[in-house]
């Protein structure tokens, strides 16, 4: 039995009063608990506008219709990532190009970037760095390759909310105040930092962007009467327009309660998984066949989403498929973060290749268990757990 999964939601009774109150308010969607999550988002990221959808992957995909991506505007991003980054960039029929990541932290850099773009078949017109674990990638560095060429970058942070990095003024910044973005995408998956079950966000600083994606989670009606091409009469309370079809992916009101329950235990759940990671750091940092995540580039600097250990399994004398189910018979889930994109049969039939820093980190990572509410005496039984594999 797993007792230690790789990652598990922290539920707590102020979560389910919350979703409770919104059950019995008879409200269910597009009520008060929607306007109240994005108002806490907003201000909590320190962002001009948080529009709340019912997935990340609705996040992306409304982010990259909401800038223009498409045919000869296509999508530069990571390969180590999960297959939405790259998928909701096809929903608009844009091309994809991925850039090598450095191998050590799985993030792609300013030098990869700026390869990939040399190298790219196809105009991009966005870049999404995705903040790997929890790690932010160099925002200052991206932006100034991305900006040079009339870029948007849209921040795939949904392993990374508020995570510090070095800004370009020789200070630091949150991820999801867009300091150098368009825009930032959220997870509030079961099992990200704020897990209200299903839902995702776009964070942006820029109004019309805001005000398109907004629109255009709701079917792509207009209900303003001053943008109505031909409204039947000057008070018309039931009447609305639509000039392009959008989508339905709204969120509903007992998701957004949960989530603005959980967004209060944010900076705390952040500082516990950065304990955790110290605790692993001391009990595993001595062993020849593994490496530990990089430190973190400022204080703050990670959010630490997963704790992604590197393993030589060859020195180890145990590929990972063993390692796996070794540590599971002991309790210990795990999993990898991730199988490189253009190594799925989609993206290798449209001619993408292997890249020699994605193919490095995939070779050698293995996430452990890392959430709220593991305890120290957890974590000195999974880094036993982890040392008895070198007795074979």
């Amino acid at each position: 039995m797993i007792r230690y999964p790789y990652c598990q939601p922290d539920i707590r009774d102020e979560d389910r009063a919350a979703a409770d109150a919104v059950l019995k308010s008879g409200w269910l969607t597009q009520g008060p608990a929607v306007l109240d999550f994005e108002t806490a988002l907003a201000e909590t990221l320190d962002c001009r506008h948080a529009v709340v959808v019912n997935s990340g992957t609705a996040a992306l995909h409304l982010a990259y219709h909401g800038i223009g991506l498409g045919p000869g505007r296509g999508l530069l991003t990571s390969p180590i990532t999960f297959l939405a980054s790259a998928n909701a960039a096809r929903y608009c029929d844009a091309p994809v190009v991925f850039a090598d990541v450095d191998p050590a932290t799985g993030n792609i850099t300013p030098e990869t970037v700026e390869q990939a773009l040399a190298d790219s078949p196809h105009p991009i017109a966005a870049i999404t760095p995705v903040h790997l674990a929890g790690r932010p990638c160099d925002l200052a560095g991206l932006a100034a390759v991305a900006e040079s060429r009339g870029i948007a970058i849209i921040e795939d942070a949904c392993h990374a909310p508020s995570a510090r990095y070095p800004d370009a003024r020789g200070g630091t910044a949150a991820v999801g105040a867009c300091t150098h973005s368009r825009a930032a995408v959220l997870s509030f998956h079961a099992i990200k930092h704020i897990a209200a079950g299903e839902g995702g966000a776009i964070l942006t600083n820029d109004d019309a962007l805001a005000a398109r994606m907004r629109r255009f989670r709701s079917h792509g009606m207009v209900r303003e009467p001053e943008l109505w091409q031909s409204a039947p009469e000057a008070d018309a309370p039931w009447y609305y327009e639509m000039e392009e079809p959008g989508w339905n992916y709204r969120l509903s009101d007992i998701n957004c309660a949960v989530g603005r329950s959980q967004l209060r235990r944010l900076a705390a759940g952040i500082a516990e998984r950065a304990a955790l990671a110290a605790l692993y750091d001391e009990r595993l940092g001595n062993l020849g066949w593994l490496s530990l995540p990089p430190a973190p580039a400022v204080p703050g600097g990670h959010a630490w989403h997963l704790y992604p250990i590197a393993i030589d399994f060859a020195a180890l004398g145990l590929s990972r498929g063993q390692v796996m189910r070794r540590l599971a018979a002991q309790g210990v889930g795990t999993q990898v973060h991730y199988i490189p994109l253009y190594r799925q049969p989609y993206y290798a039939a449209r001619g993408h290749k292997p890249l020699p820093g994605a193919e490095a980190y995939y070779a050698r990572t293995l996430s452990l268990p890392m959430y709220p509410g593991l305890t120290q005496a957890a974590v000195d039984e999974i880094a036993a757990a982890i040392r008895s594999l070198a007795a074979g």
